[in-house]
């Protein structure tokens, strides 16, 4: 049938609804058989669609002849009377200056360009193939990729629609040879220097003529099944993620009773949402990261795992927590003099006072307010935070403070900044927790010093 091809366009248009009366379409036509083909086929369907179309083209300045083909789609669109829009930039300089394969910097500066010309009832449209989509999923596959990967090339993300994802190359040649639309060769194409190159050029004929004749098709119908499967997942995933998980400031916390109550393959799904949630994408994630982090939940509390975009996962007891790096707070300490001593860092002040034995009410002593045998104090007392060999004494006997810390499930992110009355090594109290027994007072206390911690 001779409009087969066209049948099968407007047959997946309607199939996954790209186009809308009223759309406002940005083309980007290269001057390529595929671009010229889904130009035409749109320009002569203006009035069925009740659409309007122009034209982007972006001159990349790689190729000598780059300005033939931006002038051949300018005089195109002057004939057919469409709009015409030109970009011209520096792609290998863009590489150069951003770090990046000069595939990905043209691919960005080409978006770029297609959203400014949008507005709110306008569509991108560019002329991805189902060839196109087979050659996407062969070097994800052996580059490495999840289901997602696999999906391929959507046929519409956001307001980007791809009208020709369900015809092949070949058929796109022959949509043009039978209505005489002339279009330009990429010579750069027919190279095989570039990986998709030698899959187009090499491996899918190899595959077709030795393994599968039908393998272009294959996989554009599994691409299909795997945006559904994806889909379903992130649905699933996020339901589980809504019940395990609490988002707090520049942290994600996982309760791990749920979390191991779930299948291997979710919790890696649910790092990578955490981590979704905490930077908004997960593009130098790797497999490796995923399972470094599912790893911490057999650990020990305290162990952590070091991520891209300076995220660190930490297993805490019994959450998993995923977070931004913090700077380690700067260590302080300051002298304690009989009086008020004021300590910025922690907006507090320190207040000592020599007070009779028998004044001492105990009832009313708070945590913030705690009495000492002066007399047992070796060295001048002071405000600080922590340090390597510092130690308390409680009843079961000395005890290091990193093991104490440790032990009564003090956050390692507090540690650090945990208020400290030392003597020395010795920590006479933890502003706010527990008093070193050493310092108890006792039926032969003769001076009892008063501490308070009072903030701000």
């Amino acid at each position: 049938m001779s409009n087969a091809i066209e049948n099968k366009v407007e047959k997946f248009i309607r199939k996954y609804n790209l186009i809308q009366s009223g759309d406002n379409l940005v083309v980007g036509v290269s001057g390529g058989a595929d671009s010229m083909m889904l130009l035409h086929f749109l320009y002569t369907r203006q009035v069925k669609y009740d659409i309007k179309v122009k034209v982007a083209h972006v001159h990349h300045g790689i190729r000598k002849e780059a300005e033939e083909d931006a002038v051949f789609v300018k005089e195109i669109c002057k004939t057919w009377h469409i709009p015409y829009y030109r970009h011209d930039c520096n792609v290998k300089e863009l590489s150069r200056q951003n770090n990046m394969s000069q595939e990905e910097a043209g691919r960005t500066e080409r978006y770029n360009f297609f959203i400014s010309l949008t507005n709110d009832s306008s569509r991108i449209v560019t002329a991805h193939t189902m060839s196109d989509q087979a050659e996407t999923l062969i070097m994800r596959f052996f580059r490495g990729t999840d289901i997602k990967g696999l999906g391929g090339i959507s046929p519409k993300r956001g307001n980007i629609i791809r009208p020709l994802l369900c015809l092949k190359r070949a058929e796109i040649e022959a949509y043009c040879t039978r209505n005489g639309i002339n279009y330009r060769d990429d010579h750069t194409n027919f190279m095989p220097i570039y990986t998709r190159n030698k899959i187009r050029l090499e491996c899918i004929p190899y595959i077709e003529q030795n393994i599968n004749p039908n393998v272009i098709s294959l996989l554009g119908e599994h691409s299909h099944l795997y945006r559904e499967s994806e889909d379903f997942l992130k649905m699933y995933t996020q339901e589980l993620f809504q019940k395990c998980a609490i988002i707090k400031d520049d942290e994600v916390s996982i309760d791990l009773a749920q979390f191991e109550s779930y299948h291997q393959y979710i919790q890696k799904r649910l790092i990578l949402v955490a981590l979704e949630v905490l930077k908004g994408t997960v593009k130098d994630i790797t497999l490796k990261h995923i399972e470094s982090v599912a790893e911490l939940a057999m650990l020990q509390s305290g162990k952590r795992v070091c991520l891209p975009y300076h995220i660190i996962a930490c297993k805490k007891y019994n959450e998993l927590t995923l977070s931004y790096k913090q700077q380690k707070p700067a260590q302080y300490q300051y002298a304690l003099k009989i009086g008020t001593t004021k300590v910025s860092e922690s907006k507090c002040m320190i207040k000592l006072t020599r007070v009779e034995k028998e004044t001492i009410e105990q009832k009313n002593e708070n945590m913030y307010t705690k009495y000492i045998d002066y007399g047992k104090m070796k060295v001048e007392l002071q405000i600080r935070t922590r340090l390597p060999h510092d130690y308390i004494m409680t009843k079961q006997g000395t005890k290091k403070l990193k093991k104490l810390f440790i032990d009564d499930k003090v956050p390692s992110s507090l540690r650090e900044t945990t208020l400290l009355i030392a003597d020395g090594d010795a920590i006479i109290w933890i502003v706010g927790g527990r008093l070193n027994t050493d310092y108890y007072i006792t039926e032969a206390t003769k001076e009892v010093l008063k501490i308070q911690a009072i903030f701000e």
